[in-house]
């Protein structure tokens, strides 16, 4: 059972990493694609949090397992970030974007805005706001979460 509990610090790691960049984009307005890495590394912690007791401290194997899926959650930390920033934000920058376009107020825009939003999908938007290096990040962040559980000597600082 201490198996199946072991990759919830890992999701919850996901999770807060995903809404955090989401917030910082709708602070800042820049998308800062490094804060991926951040989610990698919240991820590997939270898996190795999680996976301290319940795992055997000398099973490579199931270490290596735990660090995989570290990874996968890492990488789904990151959709959830793009997710929420599609749906917190697309809405205010597609309103700023016509009006300097078009010469109107924010207040005029933004309900073509929110009619624009509406016919375009969440996946188009994703897919329009990563860039090439996002994929790089990406690929660091679920390496860095993979490696964190993998490492003998943070796992003896918990053990």
């Amino acid at each position: 059972m201490n198996a199946v509990i072991a990759p919830f610090g890992g999701f919850l790691g996901a999770m807060l990493g995903g809404v955090l960049w989401a917030k910082y984009i709708q602070w800042t307005g820049h998308t800062a694609g490094f804060i991926a890495i951040g989610i990698g590394v919240f991820t590997g912690v939270g898996v190795l949090l999680t996976s301290s007791r319940s795992l055997s401290q000398d099973a490579k194997t199931t270490w290596r397992l735990a660090g995989v899926g570290a990874a996968f959650f890492a990488i789904f930390g990151i959709f959830i970030g793009k997710y929420l920033d599609v749906q917190w934000n697309a809405v205010t920058q597609i309103a700023e974007q016509l009006s300097q376009e078009n010469n109107m107020s924010i207040q005029q825009a933004m309900p073509i805005a929110k009619t624009l939003f509406k016919g375009q999908s969440v996946w188009e938007l994703m897919r329009q706001r990563m860039t090439q290096i996002d994929l790089l990040y990406g690929a660091v962040a679920a390496f860095i979460a993979f490696r964190i559980p993998n490492i003998q000597r943070l796992r003896n600082l918990l053990y």
